[in-house]
């Protein structure tokens, strides 16, 4: 009787264990369930029950301070700091948690405090670009500017993304791009492709310039679309010498070869090569009314003509293909041509402009008007560039006509454009 009433006695025993054991796990699971509930409501109110229900949860303490930090209507400086600090105590390896702690701080006019916590998110995350950003940012706003490069080079390091964007903000604080380039970025292609794209945003063409150097020296590859806003700032600034010199080192890294031209400024006017449609080459624009195509029958020269119809529907103010060429100062230079066409309709027929890039109030040299039909024939101009002149744009141009019968309609041959310098013979002494 005494043992069975002992196995009894441990069984009971065993059975409250249990059951205590299990009153135990359902109150945390429940209390935790209602902290998860109270957590993802949009009541801020229950969100400070959850915390303080499971304030182990470093979470719920982030949360509330975010709440107090930004939300204006409610906002809280010295609590949302309480409540970065409860989350930072419970989880010190969170990088974010000091982040936003050293936000709050700076914002309160806390600057030590905020430095303090800025340096404890970097330790907690040593390689983050994000940490080193905004930690970087901070020092800019302070004016530590040497301090603050060192953490920005880090976060463009890391996020190489970030270039341009901290071109923008290192280029507000010193406009010393040297300074930006040997201390803020990284000396690699992409970082300098970042400032290049600031630089030709904000219009600063000797900035982009000093960038260039530095990526051309690198003698990578890179497609020549991705200098074409570069080539455009320097065309747009009249900086004909620097624009012919990115346009060579960008057609080296992109692999293209230059086309035989001899003397000729021109490029690619025997038209043996595709059109790029950027830099220094032939440039081009759809027109509805015209077609540009190539021609393999009938050519001066070569393989092939550049060829447009107009198909008789428009009275066509033509300027779609055009090229600038880089030129000297009071120079004098010789432009020639071939053309050849085919029923080409009303007065105004078609020629060559040359256009000084910068701002001029002479009229453009042009070649003759071409109308009707005739074979391969040659024009010819002689011109001088102005004092100012870096730049010209040499445009293929048909202007509207006048006359009632209007609406411009034939085929024009274009072969063997040529631009060199007056001192050279005509071409058909060569």
């Amino acid at each position: 009787m005494g043992i069975q009433r002992f196995n009894l006695t441990v069984r009971w025993l065993v059975l409250a264990v249990i059951l205590l054991a299990a009153g135990g796990l359902i109150y945390v699971a429940v209390r935790y369930a209602v902290a998860e509930h109270w957590a993802a409501s949009s009541n801020p109110d229950l969100w400070l029950r959850a915390a303080n229900l499971e304030p182990a949860n470093a979470g719920n303490w982030y949360r509330l301070g975010r709440y107090r930090q930004l939300d204006f209507e409610n906002e809280n400086l010295p609590l949302a700091i309480s409540y970065y600090q409860r989350a930072t105590a419970i989880e010190p390896i969170t990088a974010l948690y000091w982040l936003d702690l050293a936000g709050t701080y700076e914002t309160r006019g806390s600057l030590a405090m905020a430095e303090q916590s800025y340096r404890a998110a970097q330790q907690a995350y040593p390689i983050s670009g994000e940490v080193a950003w905004r930690f970087g940012n901070f020092l800019l706003r302070q004016d530590r500017v040497p301090e603050a490069f060192q953490q920005i080079q880090r976060a463009v390091t890391s996020d190489p993304k970030l270039a341009t964007l901290a071109v923008s903000r290192c280029w507000r604080s010193t406009q010393d791009v040297d300074q930006i380039l040997n201390s803020a970025l990284p000396a690699n292609a992409d970082a300098y492709w970042g400032a290049i794209q600031f630089f030709v945003s904000a219009y600063e063409p000797n900035a982009a310039m000093t960038v260039w150097k530095r990526l051309a020296a690198k003698e990578h590859s890179f497609p020549l679309s991705q200098a074409s806003p570069l080539l455009d700032l320097l065309i747009a600034t009249n900086r004909g010498e620097d624009a012919q010199t990115v346009w060579e080192q960008a057609l080296s890294a992109a692999g293209i070869a230059r086309p035989e031209g001899g003397a000729s400024l021109i490029w690619n006017g025997d038209f043996e090569q595709e059109l790029l449609n950027a830099g220094m080459a032939w440039r081009y624009q759809p027109i509805q009314g015209a077609e540009l195509d190539w021609d393999e029958e009938i050519v001066h020269s070569g393989r092939r003509s550049l060829r447009i119809t107009f198909d008789g529907s428009a009275n066509l103010d033509f300027q779609q293909i055009w090229q600038y060429v880089s030129v000297k100062p009071n120079t004098a230079y010789r432009f020639s041509v071939y053309f050849q066409t085919q029923q080409l309709t009303t007065d105004s027929g078609i020629h060559f402009e040359i256009h000084d890039v910068a701002p001029s109030n002479g009229i453009p040299p042009s070649t003759p008007n071409v109308v009707g039909t005739s074979p391969w024939a040659l024009d010819e101009i002689q011109f001088t560039t102005g004092p100012r002149t870096h730049l010209i744009r040499v445009l293929l141009r048909r202007l509207r006509s006048n006359m009632l019968s209007n609406r411009v309609r034939g085929t024009v041959w274009v072969d063997d454009v040529s631009l060199v310098p007056a001192s050279l013979p005509p071409l058909g002494a060569r």
